[in-house]
């Protein structure tokens, strides 16, 4: 707020006003008759103010309070060519009885300026600026659907509704997602406090059959929508992961540069399932499993499964990561181990090779290299990513994959492995030294594949289409 002794409304903005509405006459239950003015001026007439668009309060002809509006307008400037401001006048027998006598402030409380704004001008003020305000408001509900569309979780309504939730004139990303996010924070504490409820309920009730199945299906009513918002943002995620992966993989083939080396980096960090740890001491340094992988395209079974061990050195891996040389290079070409549980009854064992790679040394024939570090895991003489001896037994499964395109040595080396059952790769069932299989899969496979696996969802979900990153 800025208290304006000196300038005298309307007579000294005259010359720059391009629209005014004649004045409308305002009954009023708290405030009696008030006489509002509102008028479209060139930028000018705020030039010398703090704010772009204002509310003045006049009493005894003279500007006792000028409050901006910015915030609830959202607009800075607008009008054919974006050089227009909003000035709104306000006089009454109200406002002249409540001036101090000097006439440069009121002595009622300031919120009573706010309710007059809110509760008496804004309607008309939105009414004569409904073009503006109209097209703001397009551009507001267009990043809401664009959030949404891809964080389906702050979707907890219709678009009108969701808009409702954002100030109007709010058009950073950022901030939008804020407001949405806090009101799906609220609704779905709201709904947790209706399970919670619920659950008392059956607890303390004498349950049959009945009131236990009508208790869980209010409850699982409540949970519907939350749900349903968290999967859909899953599924959008998995899609964006292929089309992106997609495109990296075209990249990656098309430039055998060193330049390559940096799209290979993107690529398995969406793949790759270690980060190195952050402690100051190095003899504690330690490859973890990270917070998030999408090791659910190749097979769902390591959707939850931990990093546990690797071919490589841990302390090479270490290193690798803290330089930022290359660290693909421990990426592909080497087998890393996850599981699903601590115990021994499966391994999942993984291998990258590089996307359009076509000769191999004589000693890298994937299949060697994986029965080595199956041997090694076997003979009970490596330690986990945390120090811990890997005890496994004869009884352990080990599903392997190695991820290449089937081309060149790699091609020669697989030749007389079965088919998997759709013909696109090939499997080997060893007959003995370990239980299990070694699948090799394409790249190309690999994609289609997961999309396969994921298209119910997708569908679901209104995006199997174009990728994300399909410029129209």
């Amino acid at each position: 707020m800025s208290t304006m002794s000196s300038r005298n409304y309307p007579d000294s903005i005259n010359d720059i006003v391009h629209r005014r509405e004649p004045d409308i006459e305002l009954k009023t239950e708290d405030y009696g008759t008030l006489h509002l003015t509102l008028m479209e001026c060139d930028k000018v007439a705020s030039s010398d103010l703090k704010g772009s668009h204002f509310v003045h309060f006049i009493a005894h002809d003279r500007t006792v309070h000028s409050q901006s509006i910015d915030g609830k307008l959202g607009l800075k400037y607008f009008g054919p060519n974006g050089d227009r401001v909003f000035h709104a006048i306000v006089t009454g027998e109200y406002l002249d009885k409540n001036v101090n006598q000097e006439r440069t402030a009121f002595i009622f409380e300031d919120a009573v300026i706010d309710k007059i704004i809110n509760d008496v001008c804004v309607p008309h003020i939105e009414k004569f600026l409904a073009e503006p305000l109209s097209q703001l408001k397009g551009e507001q509900r267009e990043i809401i659907k664009t959030i949404t569309s891809t964080y389906p979780s702050v979707a907890f309504g219709d678009a009108e509704e969701l808009q409702s939730k954002v100030p109007s004139g709010e058009l950073n990303k950022d901030a939008i997602y804020g407001h949405l996010s806090r009101e799906r924070f609220r609704r779905d504490e709201r709904q947790a406090e209706k399970i919670r409820n619920v659950l008392v309920r059956l607890k303390d009730e004498t349950a049959d059959a009945n009131t236990f199945s009508a208790a869980i299906a209010e409850a699982s009513k409540a949970l519907e929508d939350a749900e349903q918002r968290s999967l859909a943002e899953y599924v959008v995620r998995r899609k964006v992961v292929l089309d992106f992966i997609e495109i990296l993989l075209e990249k990656v083939r098309d430039d055998d540069r060193d330049s390559a080396y940096q799209r290979e980096d993107i690529l398995h960090s969406f793949i790759c399932p270690v980060k190195v740890n952050n402690v100051s001491d190095d003899r504690d340094r330690r490859v973890d499993s990270s917070a998030s992988h999408d090791l659910w395209i190749v097979d769902e079974r390591l959707t939850f499964a931990e990093y546990f061990s690797s071919d490589v050195e841990f302390s090479a891996l270490a290193k690798a990561f803290d330089s930022e040389d290359r660290a693909d290079i421990l990426i592909f070409d080497y087998v890393h181990g996850l599981r699903q549980t601590d115990g021994a009854s499966s391994v999942l064992l993984i291998e990258f090779k590089r996307p359009g790679r076509t000769g191999y040394a004589d000693d890298e024939n994937p299949q060697f290299q994986v029965e080595r570090y199956v041997q090694r895991l076997q003979s009970g003489k490596l330690t986990d990513v945390r120090g811990r001896p890997i005890k496994l037994d004869k009884n352990t499964v080990f599903h392997c994959f190695i991820v290449a395109d089937i081309i060149g040595k790699l091609d020669e080396w697989t030749y007389s492995w079965q088919p998997t059952t759709d013909g696109r790769g090939r499997v080997y069932f060893p007959k003995s030294g370990f239980l299990g299989s070694i699948e090799l899969i394409g790249w190309d496979t690999l994609i289609s594949d997961a999309r396969m696996r994921n298209k119910a969802f997708f569908d679901r979900a209104g995006i199997t289409g174009k990728s994300f990153f399909e410029v129209d």
